[in-house]
């Protein structure tokens, strides 16, 4: 894994030392960033944010999330235009239950999935795919930014500006997850 570092040099110096045990990367380039609190966070990208005296509490999130990907799939199959496809779980937006059909959103092309709802909420949890209603998954890697709606709801916007409406049961789930 490798993450981008946006902290004080007396931090930054720590860190190198942590994250060169652990197999983490420092690059430039990395899509996830590990920033100081008061430090500009970067757009398009996805922060962790950390307080100095709280930055061992960062590095074993991201520890977690490096053992969580080792072990989860790298991909679903799906099928669309009489083909079926190997779809990566970074290209999911959202996968949706449609009477009695499944079917994966990667922003381009829809495809039609074999298995339960439910099936894919456990199987693809670690991956930062999570139910934000009782018919819909979403990714979070391609969430644009999160909306309070009424009565307690969310809509997640998407990186494609799609608007998806998130139930109040799942939003206090959702919360939770984010630190919201």
């Amino acid at each position: 894994m490798d993450i981008q570092l946006f902290c004080s040099e007396q931090i930054k110096e720590k860190i190198n030392r942590v994250l060169a045990k652990s197999g983490i990367n420092l690059s430039d380039d990395a899509k996830i960033v590990l920033v100081e609190r008061g430090f500009e966070i970067p757009p398009e990208k996805l922060a962790v944010i950390f307080d100095p005296i709280d930055y061992m509490e960062a590095i074993e999130l991201l520890n977690k999330d490096c053992e969580l990907k080792q072990g989860g799939p790298d991909t679903i199959t799906g099928f669309s235009n009489n083909r079926y496809r190997l779809i990566p779980i970074q290209e999911i937006y959202h996968i949706d239950a449609r009477g009695s059909e499944i079917v994966c959103d990667s922003g381009k092309e829809l495809y039609y999935l074999k298995n339960t709802l439910q099936y894919y909420e456990e199987f693809l949890s670690a991956q930062g795919i999570i139910r934000i209603n009782k018919s819909q998954l979403v990714n979070l890697i391609n969430v644009k930014e999160i909306i309070p709606w009424f009565n307690g709801r969310l809509v997640v916007v998407l990186k494609n500006n799609q608007e998806l409406e998130v139930s109040r049961f799942y939003a206090k789930a959702l919360r939770k997850t984010l630190n919201l």
